[in-house]
């Protein structure tokens, strides 16, 4: 194996490096660097993009980053189009070459989901909502198993991430009505695969980051992939640094040729200081929500003294196996420990404007279990001409969560008032260094879900999918102790059950081959939301409820591009804050309908386009405890975003590529009478991709600067009622990638 050097560059050098031709250096046209995708042959995920004039790896730079396959849960991998769901793909390379480190800026360019968390707060967490619900916590799964996630998630060890839209209850038995957010697993590649990679992001954290993987033992049996990454700097914000390890591995033994047994396990360490708070007026109503241009946010608005610790492990097991030309089985399972340690300040805007109250929490550590499993038997055969594809399983999901009592529950009382400081001149506070206390909280939950799905092809133009799911809902929450905040004594339990059989059913004509249009209704055991800490009836858990999904589409493919249209409706249970009692009620209908536009691909041949819009009338149809909310739209949902990603080959050099974006964030209600909104923002990228061959290796130079205008804004609002997030300002990112 031959020596590659790596480097972290600064931006000035590699602009200069981007344009110069060095020795030993030729040109080449672009093509993608070696991904599982795109090398394997046995895993469903390495089919192709077809064109009329050549076969590309699914998700490629040449493919205009188009997807034809996604997975559907306990279905599997499915083709894109014969999917009566609104189901929209990222792939790695798109993820790899926007430079993209969290959640958040890897589905920039996917104009249906919206962030609600950002990892650079006090969880570290990335959430996002899709369709104006959460699409988090057990509605996060890694290659089809739940994934709940309490911590940053790492996507060096990242395929592509899914984003089903809507209601799922089909395919998981239970969740949110935002759909689910799906990691795919880099997989073991048929050919050897070895890219080293380093560079810098996020104003100062320089990275290194090794992909390795290929077959060894005799008939290429065994499959590895390996991926070793660490990062470690300062962020964009004084007084911010940010350190993170992880080590993944992904394994598979082929037992026969139609079997394959893998597993997979991987660690990752996070460390982070000088958070950056939260922020809220201290009065929605009367205050509105403050002026983002008066906060400079590579000030510390915070203190460098706050800090989030953590840590988590998952590992995986599972068996794919042909039993006869009818039959298939599939069996996984996936075990994953987490803990984290945080303490953070949170900033409460006066009725002036310029000062604010800053308020310490101290969080005791926090510990999760997850385990999660499915069995799953698949039958292909025919009935009168009828081609069946049909699924019967059980899928089981369970997490034991424990944690103790914050120090204080933000604003906090009295005695844990760090202070009063101004907007233009923020001051620092002692760190009061207070202990957290032991667990006082322990929180099981189990899902149980047993399914049985068809994909009936009827002719050439007809198909149906028709399934039904018995989902099993069995909560626990206990709660003890004396808290140190308030000194309040709790010593109390609830265990809540529930059991549901949720249908489904699509269909789907294709007009013309490259047409599909689809018809779809499908339902869904939703738990129930949890009062926010603000409340005076924090911390309780809603009722479970049924959720209804009613959607109509158009997938099509027109020259290179991929367009999509979706049109939808949800209806669920109603959850608010009544302002007459501050307590968190679950009462009345909440309606959400829109429409979704996605293209991805081509638009020529040197011009790449990948965004959309969403537009939604989402709205209170009912409440009758808070009429005032009737007709309003619900806390923290926007009426419409829109994205747009662009790459061009630049004719004068052929490996050189102009990247650049535009992302448009639409106002979003901060009060349920809709009296205050965010205001909407628009944000501008732009970059550079290098990929020129240097002494036989492919090489890429990723250079790219985000919110090139410096646009200050609220990145978004957490309705848990901790407060808004600065959006980050314009920062420089570059790295350097080497594969042999």
């Amino acid at each position: 194996m031959s020596k590659t050097l790596s480097f972290v560059s600064p931006p000035v050098l590699g602009v200069s490096l981007a344009l110069v031709m060095l020795p030993g250096m030729t040109a080449r046209a672009q093509s993608p660097q070696p991904t599982a995708a795109s090398e394997s042959t046995e895993d469903p995920v390495a089919e192709v993009v077809i064109t009329e004039q050549q076969e590309l790896p699914e998700g490629s730079v040449e493919s205009g980053y188009r997807n034809r396959t996604g997975s559907l849960g306990p279905l599997g991998n499915t083709t894109l189009r014969e999917t009566p769901f609104s189901l929209n793909v990222t792939s790695g390379e798109l993820i790899e070459n926007s430079n993209a480190h969290t959640v958040g800026d890897a589905l920039k360019t996917n104009p249906t989901v919206t962030s609600i968390m950002s990892s650079n707060g006090y969880s570290s967490m990335s959430r996002v909502m899709s369709r104006g619900f959460s699409a988090s916590d057990q509605n996060e799964q890694r290659d089809g198993l739940p994934d709940r996630s309490f911590t940053w998630v790492p996507l060096e060890n990242v395929e592509r991430i899914e984003v089903f839209n809507g209601l799922n209850g089909f395919l998981t038995g239970f969740g949110s009505p935002g759909g689910t957010v799906n990691y795919v697993s880099k997989k073991p590649t048929d050919t050897a695969l070895q890219n080293v990679s380093a560079g810098v992001y996020n104003g100062g954290v320089g990275f290194v980051h090794a992909d390795i993987g290929g077959r060894i033992a005799t008939d290429d049996k065994f499959g590895y992939r390996l991926n070793l990454y660490h990062e470690d700097g300062n962020t964009y914000t004084d007084g911010s640094t940010q350190e993170r390890t992880l080590l993944s591995g992904y394994f598979d033994l082929r037992l026969a040729p139609d079997t394959k047994l893998w597993t997979d396990v991987w660690h990752q360490n996070y460390h982070a200081t000088g958070l950056t708070p939260y922020i809220a007026p201290a009065n929605w109503e009367t205050q509105g929500v403050p002026d983002a241009s008066k906060f400079d946010p590579t000030q510390q608005y915070g203190q460098d003294w706050t800090y989030n610790k953590s840590e988590k492990t998952q590992v995986g097991v599972g068996l794919d196996t042909k039993l006869n030309e009818t039959f298939s089985a599939r069996l996984g399972a996936r075990h994953a420990y987490m803990w984290r340690d945080t303490a953070w300040v949170t900033d409460i805007v006066q009725a002036d404007g310029e000062t604010y109250n800053q308020y310490y929490t101290r969080s005791a550590r926090q510990r999760e279990v997850v385990n999660s499993g499915y069995a799953m038997l698949d039958a292909k055969f025919d009935t009168y001409g009828i081609q069946h594809k049909t699924t019967a399983g059980y899928n089981h999901t369970s997490y034991y969560f424990s944690r103790g009592w914050d120090v204080s529950n933000s604003p906090g009382s009295g005695s844990l008032l760090l202070g009063t400081s101004s907007i233009s001149s923020p001051s620092s506070f002692a760190d009061p260094n207070l202990s957290a206390g032991g667990k006082t909280r322990y929180n099981p939950v189990q899902w149980d879900n047993f399914l049985l799905g068809d994909v009936a092809t009827l002719n050439d133009q007809w198909s149906v999918l028709a399934g039904i799911t018995h989902a099993r809902y069995h909560f626990e929450l206990n709660d003890w102790g004396v808290t140190q905040a308030s000194s309040t004594t709790y010593n109390k339990g609830r265990t809540t059950k529930q059991s549901a059989n949720t249908p489904s059913f699509g269909v789907m004509y294709k007009p013309v081959p490259s047409v599909t249009t689809y018809g779809s209704y499908m339902q869904l055991l939703e738990s129930g939301g949890t009062a926010p800490n603000t409340t005076a009836n924090a911390g309780q858990v809603m009722d479970p409820n049924i959720s209804h999904q009613y959607e109509i589409g158009v997938k099509s493919t027109i020259g290179g591009l991929d367009l999509n249209t979706a049109l939808f409706r949800i209806e669920k249970a109603n959850e608010y804050t009544d302002p007459s009692d501050n307590m968190y009620k679950q009462d009345g209908l909440e309606i959400h309908q829109g429409i979704e536009v996605t293209g991805t691909g081509k638009l020529t041949d040197d011009l790449t386009f990948v965004g959309g819009f969403t537009w939604m009338d989402a709205h209170v149809a009912e409440a009758k405890a808070a009429p005032l909310t009737e007709g309003k739209t619900p806390i923290n949902v926007p009426e419409l975003q829109a994205r747009a990603y662009l790459e061009y080959g630049l004719p004068f050099l052929d490996n050189l590529t102009l990247t650049g974006g535009a992302n448009y964030y639409g106002r979003r209600p901060v009060t349920a009478t809709n009296s205050k909104y965010i205001p909407e923002a628009i944000t501008v990228d732009l970059g550079l991709r290098y990929q020129p061959e240097i002494y036989g290796h492919d090489v890429s130079m990723n250079l790219g600067v985000a919110n090139l205008f410096d646009t200050s804004y609220w990145a978004y609002w957490y309705s848990s009622g901790e407060g808004m997030m600065l959006g980050a300002p314009r920062t420089v990112s570059f790295s350097v990638k080497t594969s042999w």
